[in-house]
């Protein structure tokens, strides 16, 4: 069972949705890790997402625009039963995904969840996540990574077994987490991301979907 809340707070962008899970009414529930629509994750496109009830594949929600309350609406989907929201960014830990002569380095300072995967550093190198896209279209796809090589770095980028270009990372130094991003293109439900191995070296903490 899902059950589906507003909180944060309501005359500002703190308001956002987010849900909770239980196999029974009577419970006990576990409230989602991440809140499922808040205004950083619609990157500031909708300021207190908030009030949302669901249509179909469709979900209504409202929004500040100046001291009024707006509609929006926007596709989502479910993925094994949790939903996703077309544009509010879903996160995916890299090292959660498969990894292939390459691993995990625990402990990393300012990670998300402290950890990330490291030594992407062979021909044969890669790590895959799989991610949920509500509807088939043009995605963007968010790495964070941190870059201590001496210039911008890379890895290859295969979307669903595709060559799908590179994503590239500027020089930020080890620890210091950044952000790259590249559109893709994603079928309907699950689709694989895998980075390989490209130019000099980077560390990937997670990827991002909106």
């Amino acid at each position: 069972m899902l059950w589906q809340f507003s909180g944060g707070g309501y005359n500002d962008c703190n308001y956002l949705t987010s849900y909770a899970t239980s196999t029974s009414l009577g419970g006990p529930w576990t409230t989602a890790y991440r809140p499922l629509m808040t205004t950083a994750t619609f990157d500031n496109a909708v300021c207190g997402p908030g009030g949302a009830d669901v249509v179909d594949n469709k979900i209504f929600l409202h929004g500040w625009v100046g001291n009024q309350r707006h509609l929006y609406v926007a596709d989502i989907g479910w993925a094994n039963d949790y939903p996703v929201v077309r544009g509010s960014r879903v996160r995916y830990e890299a090292e959660r995904g498969t990894l292939n002569h390459c691993s995990v380095r625990a402990n990393a300072a300012g990670a998300s969840d402290g950890k990330v995967v490291a030594y992407i550093d062979y021909a044969d190198s890669w790590v895959e996540n799989t991610v949920f896209a509500p509807v088939a279209g043009s995605y963007t796809l968010y790495v964070g990574y941190a870059n201590g090589s001496t210039s911008t770095a890379s890895h290859g980028l295969v979307v669903n077994g595709n060559n799908a270009g590179s994503v590239g990372y500027p020089v930020t130094g080890w620890d210091n987490w950044h952000e790259s991003s590249v559109s893709v293109t994603l079928n309907a439900g699950w689709n694989t991301i895998r980075l390989t191995k490209g130019d000099l070296y980077t560390e990937v903490d997670y990827l991002e979907v909106q």
